[in-house]
């Protein structure tokens, strides 16, 4: 179902991930114990996507306060140079240890009962789906243990994992093992194998962060995002420049509206590239979200009246706790690097120069964001896989919720448009002078949605892809 009501609700890009949540909460578990479980399983039905070798972000509500988390992994300390492939593209994989952070503060109950979903699929194994069999297909620059695990799987055939099973269970008694025990001391000898320069430290020296949402303004809702490494910040602009500007005044598919919207695009990823980076490296860039500077920015853009990245987003509610999660390994198949059926992220080939150069210990600049938008009577969570394009695309389906008066699933649903590498990329039914794809095409991104209101909840699960919806 890509729409569903009910108190309480799980929609995520896998119907068994979407499962394997809504079971959780029927067991008399609380959201955040479905987040792991729905966070676990995409990890092994999904593993071009995301997975323990890579990176998660966490916002949520709870009790009427923010919870926000970074579970982005920080450059070894030897690290001299990246590559976008291969083992110089790893950075430290923070899933895991946002599990244990959740785990820790906030679930109800034992972490092996949250993870068996997980670790009987990779054990009994699971159908290949269409977006895992596209991803394989597409696959470039994989290590010889990754095409021996998946090379020849197409659409429907089953795919096991045991040493990932392996791995979980272990994990379940201790997250931290993942990090400081042998299984760090086995993964770091294995990627120095394959010409890494990782120490038994980057790991075990390794946690998450704890952070505090950034949020502006957007007519009558107040919306939230995930600060600096995350590019929620860019998000925030375009949303302050299309305000600022009037120009949803226009027809959603108007021309004019869409070339506008475009060059607040370019603008604010402008100052994305210049200004985001580890804030335990630079300083927080306030002043990207001034109205005086984005007055000039719109005034210089004369603005009046990616090759795909893989990512996997999804949303539970439970009545008293809402949370937005979002996981990736950057590219499909991450640094295409595999080590007993973990598949690492490429994360650092999202250094640049300036403010966001390789630097030891340092996290890249991450497209992973969270969108939470709340206006007093009703509470929205958006995320989606969009790699870059995520800033568009949020800002979009919030757009059409808010401006164009679309109910969320039409908003979701509703066709987009996204600008990259030079061009505009639009849905067909937006008939507009563009470079057309497909009526409902993931190349502008795959959306994920929850509203609540009145203590109901609608969740979405975007068309475009194969996600349910499954609600209580």
């Amino acid at each position: 179902m890509p729409v569903s009501i009910g108190k309480k609700t799980v929609t995520s890009q896998s119907p068994l991930a979407t499962l394997a949540g809504i079971k959780i909460l029927e067991m008399g578990g609380n959201a955040f114990d479905a987040a792991i479980a729905v966070s676990a399983v995409l990890g092994v039905v999904l593993p071009s996507t995301s997975g323990i070798g890579g990176d998660g972000f966490m916002l949520a509500k709870s009790g009427g306060d923010f919870i926000a988390y970074n579970g982005s992994g920080w450059s070894p300390k030897a690290a001299r140079e990246v590559t976008e492939k291969g083992v110089n593209s790893i950075t430290i994989p923070g899933l895991v240890d946002m599990w244990s952070y959740i785990y820790d503060n906030y679930c109800t109950l034992s972490l092996e009962q949250i993870l068996k979903p997980a670790i009987s699929l990779a054990v009994n194994g699971f159908p290949v789906s269409r977006t895992l069999n596209s991803a394989i297909i597409n696959a470039r620059d994989v290590s010889e243990e990754l095409k021996r695990k998946f090379g020849k799987k197409r659409f429907g055939d089953v795919v096991r994992l045991p040493s990932l099973g392996l791995m979980l269970k272990r994990i379940a008694k201790d997250p931290r093992d993942f990090y400081e025990g042998e299984i760090a001391q086995n993964l770091v000898e294995e990627l120095n194998r394959l010409g890494g320069s990782f120490e038994l430290s980057d790991f075990s020296e390794y946690t998450g962060e704890i952070v505090k949402p950034i949020t502006s303004q957007y007519k009558d809702w107040e919306v939230y995002e995930l600060p600096p490494n995350s590019q929620g910040i860019t998000t925030l602009e375009m949303l302050k420049m299309i305000e600022m500007t009037g120009i949803n005044k226009l027809p959603y598919n108007d021309l004019n509206r869409i070339n506008n919207h475009v060059k607040i695009a370019i603008s604010a990823y402008s100052d994305r590239d210049s200004y985001v980076a580890d804030l335990r490296f630079s300083e927080f860039p306030a002043f990207l979200l001034s109205e005086d500077y984005l007055r000039k920015n719109v005034e210089r853009e004369g603005i009046y009246n990616e090759k795909g990245k893989d990512t996997t987003f999804f949303a539970v509610g439970d009545g008293e706790n809402n949370i937005g999660f979002i996981q990736s390994l950057f590219e499909p198949f991450g640094s295409g690097i595999m080590v007993n059926d973990i598949i690492f992220q490429n994360r650092g080939a999202g250094f640049t120069s300036g403010k966001n150069k390789l630097e030891p210990r340092k996290r890249p600049l991450h497209t992973l964001s969270i969108m939470y938008a709340e206006n007093g009577k009703e509470e929205l969570v958006i995320g989606c896989a969009a790699g870059h394009l995520r800033p568009q695309v949020h800002s979009q389906v919030l757009e059409y919720y808010v401006d164009y008066s679309m109910e969320i699933d039409e908003a979701v649903n509703a066709p987009r448009f996204v600008y990259y590498n030079g061009k505009v990329v639009a849905e067909k039914r937006l008939n507009i002078p563009a470079t057309q794809v497909e009526y409902f095409s993931g190349a502008v991104g795959v959306v994920q949605a929850m509203k609540r209101k009145d203590n109901v909840y609608i969740s979405v699960a975007d068309s475009r892809s194969e996600g349910i919806a499954l609600s209580l």
